[in-house]
């Protein structure tokens, strides 16, 4: 999107040396009387702005509704106008969800499956993953009422059909047992079992987490300025670009998205620190907090530390695990740290304490990769050498839900923006992705000539970005569904889990190597080369301006995609490397609010910045 030069009623940079407020006029529009009678201008900030919570929904719902007409979709239009602004069909959608609620808790579960049947409540695997639930939910309140034979018939009539859509391994073993049981609590899986009434109202909280929230708005539709939505859009992004300053030459400002802040692009070029401490390999690094203060580091001599991304300083030492750190995550809200281990541990760390909260243990050997849930403090996933991915409720201390697939181990998960998808990479060089919330499997994407190493949405759940080992990383649009771009230069072919990721609002791509150096490449390149002419440079042709360099190609072991797919995959050279580590790989890189950490397998852990 590129925002043109505004006008007096349209905020946007200012050649001139003064910037003005985004919706003020010119002081040379106003006479010398009038700038004299004018008040004083304040720069208003982003939390002094207020809206009526009344009518601010109602106000986007319009605003979505004149951008799909405008975008000549009149059929999602009139759906959207239909069963968002129709007052009656919202209605109806609200009486559903509170009829399925009234079901559930008065025990009435013959009628669920007809009202989450209704068009828009419920995808089809969702439906069933839910009514699984629903007769099982049943299953042991007969099985609580000594009514064997009401359980034994449910068991085998509604529940054996869909036992593939069990939560987690075994439960329909564990139903099956309690069928010559006299009560619930006879059955392991089940002596938790709250009764009645408690497990009736957990149900109704799944049902409304699978929802969300649901409203109706009255009134009728009100008039909207034409291209509104892009207006406002507009104003909001020259305000922040007037608020960080534009560089560049006069004419359109290109915008990369909108989902984020503006940031101009300044690309890290130096070394701040080597930061000291461990005694083996770092094998991974988190940032910490919504500008990085902090950092968390994670090695193979089984501990992981704490540093201020400032002053260079140790916060604190996690010791617990008996084996190498694989994998560091950080929560949302940067209050807690997750780790993976070689001893097949998860543990969740307070980083204000340094305190182990809890330790999960999930019997899959090596847990390579381990992701927060996003919005949720509650909930991660985690990857293992026994080929499963497994999502935990920390506060229960047990798996929600298990992903079987790969057919050999999962080196990588990570989840999308919206915590409902999972993205999982494996040895077995596919890609899978996953839908979180019914365990089943969406995709399965192959074309990987290596290993699968990392694994990373960005911000808008458009791109997935994997790190491969065969000296590549590699970017598929998951909306036109192929491998787009393929990013070389750097080394990844033999080393333990050489990582990539996003950076930089997921406009550059940023990544490890067993050169010893981090790698950074434009996410879309104009110079790129088609892949058919792939090179792969020696070690002294890293930076970009030079293309010396030896044709190098791997074999694939099957056919994963047609010759039409694979000569569009566009191969991208590195825009920047940086040196700075020493003898060994680099296994690890973030970035984060323009600080970038790297893990080496020198036992340092590097902050870069501009």
């Amino acid at each position: 999107m590129s925002l043109l030069p505004t006008s007096q009623n349209q905020a946007g940079p200012s050649t001139s040396s003064e910037t003005l407020h985004p919706h003020s006029k010119s002081d040379t529009a106003l006479t010398s009387r009038q700038r004299e009678k004018a008040p004083l201008r304040k720069n208003v900030d982003v939390d002094e702005i207020k809206f009526d919570d009344n009518g601010f929904d109602q106000e986007i719902d319009l605003l979505i509704s004149q951008y799909l007409e405008s975008r000549s979709v009149p059929t999602i239009a009139e759906f959207w106008n239909e069963n968002v602004l129709s007052m009656n069909d919202s209605r109806e959608k609200k009486e559903w969800i509170e009829d399925v609620e009234r079901c559930i808790l008065d025990g009435d579960y013959s009628s669920i499956e007809g009202i989450i049947s209704k068009p828009g409540l419920l995808k089809y695997q969702t439906q069933k993953s839910f009514l699984y639930l629903c007769w099982r939910q049943q299953f042991l309140e007969h099985v609580e009422n000594r009514e064997s034979q009401k359980a034994f018939n449910l068991l085998s009539k509604r529940l054996k059909p869909l036992e593939h859509y069990q939560p987690v391994p075994y439960d329909f073993y564990s139903l099956s047992y309690l069928t010559s049981a006299s009560t619930v609590h006879d059955a392991p899986t089940f002596r938790d079992w709250a009764g009645v009434g408690p497990e009736r109202e957990r149900l109704v909280a799944v049902w409304r987490e699978l929802m969300g929230s649901e409203r109706c708005d009255d009134g009728e539709r009100r008039y909207v300025a034409p291209d509104r939505l892009r207006t406002l859009l507009k104003q909001a992004a020259a305000w922040q670009i007037s608020q960080v300053g534009y560089a560049g030459d006069t004419g359109a400002v290109k915008i990369p998205t909108l989902l984020t802040d503006y940031r101009p692009l300044q690309l890290p070029d130096r070394l701040y620190h080597l930061i000291k401490g461990h005694t083996a390999n770092v094998k991974c690094v988190d940032l910490i907090g919504s500008h990085g203060e902090l950092e968390v580091s994670g090695a193979s001599d089984s501990t992981l530390r704490i540093f201020s991304t400032e002053d260079y300083t140790t916060k604190h030492v996690l010791q617990g695990h008996t084996s190498r750190i694989w994998s560091c995550s950080t929560s949302d809200s940067g209050s807690l740290v997750a780790s993976g281990s070689g001893d097949g541990s998860i543990r969740f760390w307070d980083v204000a304490s340094g305190e182990c909260m809890n330790v999960l243990y999930g019997d899959g050997g090596d847990v390579y990769s381990v992701k927060w849930r996003p919005g949720r403090e509650n909930q991660v996933v985690s990857a293992s050498y026994d080929r499963i991915l497994r999502s935990w409720d920390i506060e229960t201390s047990k798996q929600l839900r298990t992903f079987s697939g790969h057919s050999q181990s999962t080196l990588a998960v990570t989840f999308d923006y919206t915590g409902n998808m999972i993205a999982s990479g494996s040895k077995d060089k596919h890609i899978r992705l996953w839908d979180a919330v019914g365990g089943t499997c969406i995709k399965n994407i192959t074309g990987c000539l290596g290993e699968i190493t990392s694994v990373e949405f960005d911000q808008q759940g458009r791109y997935l970005l994997a790190g491969c080992k065969d000296n590549s990383n590699r970017l598929w649009d998951l909306r036109m569904q192929r491998n787009i771009y393929r990013y070389t230069g750097h080394q990844n072919t033999s080393k333990n889990l050489i990582r990539c990721s996003f950076a930089h609002d997921a406009s550059l791509i940023i990544g490890g190597s067993e050169d010893g150096c981090i790698y950074l490449w434009e996410r879309e390149n104009s110079s790129s080369t088609s892949s058919s002419s792939m090179i792969a440079p020696d070690q002294k042709s890293l930076l970009p301006q030079q293309q010396n360099g030896t044709p190098s190609f791997y074999p694939p072991r099957e056919k994963a995609m047609t010759t039409t797919d694979k000569t569009s995959i566009q191969t991208v050279r590195p825009l920047k490397v940086l040196e700075g580590h020493g003898e060994g790989s680099v296994f690890d890189v973030v970035w984060k609010d323009g600080k970038v950490l790297s893990a080496g397998e020198d036992g340092l852990v590097g902050v870069w910045g501009t």
